[in-house]
C-alpha cells in the first residue's frame, strides 16, 4: 500500500520544509494524502506548522510553541481516514472516482465510495482565487456535509462552487 506525505525526515532535511516546497498548497496536499487510496504519513511538528529545516544527524528539537494552529485540521482528517469505511486503504469493497467538473485545469476532484458511504473531495489546485466552477459528474448527488464546517450541502440540483487559491473541500454523504 502507498504512504502519502507532504514531508518526512529526508525531505524536511534535505529539500526542504513542505512550505518551502509548496507554500501555500501544502495543507491541500495534506487533505489528498488523507483521503486518496493509501495511508497517511505524519512528520513531526506538522500540526503547528513547522517550517524549519530539521537536521538530519544531529538533535535538533521543533519549536513547540503551544500555538498548533493546525492540531484541528489534522485532527478532524485522521479521526475522518480512521473512521469512514470509505477511505479504507486497500479495500477492495472502496471504488475512487475521479469527478468531472467545469474547470479540470484548476480542480481536482474525486469521490471514494464503500457502498453507500461516501467521501467527495475538492481541491483547488492553482493560485487562483474566486475559482468559479461546477461539478458536472452525475455521481455527486443528495447530501452532503462539510467535514470541516458540519455545513450540509444539497448537491441534488446546484453545483456551483467558489474556491480561493490552494482551497480544498471534503464531504461525507452516508
Amino acid at each position: 500500500m502507498r504512504a502519502w506525505f507532504t514531508t518526512n525526515h529526508d525531505e524536511n532535511s534535505w529539500n526542504g520544509t513542505e512550505y518551502e516546497k509548496y507554500g501555500d498548497m501544502a495543507p491541500a496536499l495534506a487533505v489528498f494524502s488523507c483521503t486518496w487510496n493509501g495511508i497517511p504519513l505524519l512528520y513531526s511538528g506538522q500540526e503547528l506548522p513547522n517550517k524549519k529545516r530539521l537536521q538530519f544527524f544531529e538533535k535538533d528539537p521543533i519549536e513547540w510553541t503551544g500555538n498548533n494552529s493546525l492540531h484541528g485540521f489534522y485532527q478532524s482528517l485522521l479521526k475522518l481516514k480512521t473512521s469512514h469505511p470509505a477511505l479504507r486503504g486497500g479495500d477492495p469493497a472502496v471504488h475512487t472516482y475521479r469527478i468531472k467538473t467545469s474547470d479540470p485545469k484548476h480542480v481536482f476532484a474525486y469521490l471514494r465510495q464503500h457502498g453507500d458511504k461516501k467521501v467527495l473531495v475538492i481541491l483547488n489546485l492553482s493560485p487562483q482565487n474566486d475559482l468559479h466552477f461546477e461539478i458536472t459528474d452525475p455521481l455527486v448527488n443528495g447530501r452532503f456535509n462539510n467535514v470541516f464546517s458540519g455545513a450540509v450541502n444539497d448537491f441534488t440540483g446546484d453545483k456551483q462552487f467558489e474556491m480561493q487559491a490552494w482551497d480544498y473541500l471534503v464531504y461525507t454523504a452516508e
